[in-house]
């Protein structure tokens, strides 16, 4: 038991040293998730190459010419599909914005045709804005204009009919997908910057060696502050999740969607806080370390898809993402903000990444903790 009162008693001199300067805190935590919901909310570019899953059960002149007109630009990217459930499928994952159906007999010459179908994730406004648009002007360009699904397709007037529908995340919004990604970002840094500012904090006061020198468990310094670490990133990530749902982010999980999330923003929290000591311990300055902190968090929350999604990055980048822990967060976050539920095999293996993580770098915050206190005591 001398571990965990020592841990639990270092605990509480971390929380009342947060106490001593709860609105400096506060403030913190509240300024960065605003700031950041706020420009990428109104964040407007175009985007570029936005995956489409086409599947053509047509292979006629029209339908070739369809997709000939469809990949002229940059602006989309076609995956082709065998199946429409296939393509659904990348559809509910993520992997692609939209999924275009040509049906059969779509290039016979024959009146009335069958409607060309294009289901949008409307949970990336941008990006089905891009297909829509082009969608559009194809139809156009082939004699036909943009209908929505209650308004029937007037063969006389539209000899190629295109009927848009929204599929996944069609109830959701933008400021959702924002929110879900920068939830995980201020989590990340929340962990860093707390438990590994307090770590140097305490060796340039000497209270580090202050407390080697003492009969408490010298581990307990180490579990303190990556718990420190880890309730600092579920205090910024919950602010940030609440200042996301007062500017028009949902979730759609409901309260079992919140305590998913609580359990995702914990791992985050624990693998980065100890990932924070690590690098305070090896660090000589402050200044040091607030850089490395930071180029660490930052590549790692927009490979992670924070900003964007991971299926409109580069191939290559999109192979690093695959070793990202905050891949899996965040698409855990995303998945119950806008789908409303996180299936138990994705639940399963996001937690197995995160868990395998946080073991990892436990124990290198465990290594060069054991190794610095030596050198001080």
């Amino acid at each position: 038991m001398g571990l965990v009162n020592d841990t639990y008693t270092l605990f509480l001199r971390e929380m009342l040293i947060f106490k001593k300067n709860l609105g400096v805190n506060l403030v913190r935590s509240m300024i960065f998730p605003i700031l950041f919901i706020l420009l990428l909310g109104a964040f407007g570019s175009s985007p570029k190459n936005v995956p489409v899953a086409l599947v053509n059960y047509d292979n006629g002149l029209t339908g070739l010419q369809f997709i000939n007109l469809l990949q002229a630009g940059s602006s989309i990217k076609v995956i082709s599909s065998t199946t429409q459930q296939t393509a659904m499928g990348l559809l509910s994952q993520g992997s692609v914005s939209a999924v275009i159906v040509i049906p059969s007999g779509f290039s016979s010459a024959q009146l009335p045709k069958p409607d060309i179908y294009v289901y949008l994730d409307n949970s990336q406004p941008q990006s089905a804005s891009v297909v829509n648009l082009v969608v559009g002007q194809v139809a156009a360009k082939l004699g036909a204009q943009l209908a929505s699904p209650s308004v029937a397709s007037d063969p006389a007037s539209a000899s190629v009919p295109v009927v848009t529908n929204y599929a996944y995340g069609a109830a959701s919004n933008y400021e959702s997908f924002v929110v879900g990604g920068i939830v995980i970002m201020v989590a990340a840094f929340g962990s860093v910057f707390s438990a590994g500012f307090t770590v140097l904090s305490d060796r340039e006061l000497g209270n580090l060696k202050a407390f080697l020198t003492t009969p408490i468990n010298k581990f307990a310094i180490l579990l303190s502050k990556i718990g420190y670490g880890t309730l600092q990133s579920l205090l910024s990530a919950y602010i940030g999740l609440a200042i996301g749902l007062a500017l028009g982010a949902t979730v759609a999980a409901g309260v079992i969607g919140v305590i998913e999330l609580m359990w995702i923003i914990f791992l985050v929290g624990l693998s980065f806080g100890s990932l924070a000591i690590a690098l305070a311990m090896r660090a000589k300055q402050l200044q040091t370390y607030a850089l490395i902190g930071q180029s660490i968090v930052m590549p790692a929350a927009f490979l992670g898809g924070a900003f964007v999604p991971v299926s409109l990055l580069p191939p290559l980048l999109q192979a690093v993402t695959v070793a990202n822990p905050l891949t899996y967060a965040v698409n855990a976050v995303r998945d119950i903000m806008i789908k409303g539920a996180l299936p138990v095999p994705d639940l399963v293996l996001d937690s197995a990444v995160l868990l395998i993580f946080s073991g990892l770098m436990l124990a290198l915050a465990f290594m060069f903790f054991k190794n610095t206190s030596e050198q001080l005591s």
